[in-house]
């Protein structure tokens, strides 16, 4: 009884290989991150260190 529609855009083969690398994910950044004590100032501001210091090892 059910049967399958068809695709309404079907994605050209030629587009399949041309997109660009997804970029790597961040991690969620809560209003918390910003105001919580940490050894070298606030959590945001060590996340924020760390993700720039691993940009610049690549």
């Amino acid at each position: 009884m059910e049967q399958a529609l068809p695709r309404p855009f079907p994605a050209p083969l030629a587009e399949a290989g041309t997109r660009p690398e997804p970029k790597p994910a961040r991690a969620p950044l809560f209003i918390q991150d910003a105001v919580t004590p940490w050894p070298d100032g606030t959590l945001l501001l060590a996340l924020w260190r760390l993700q720039e210091a691993g940009k610049h090892e690549d």
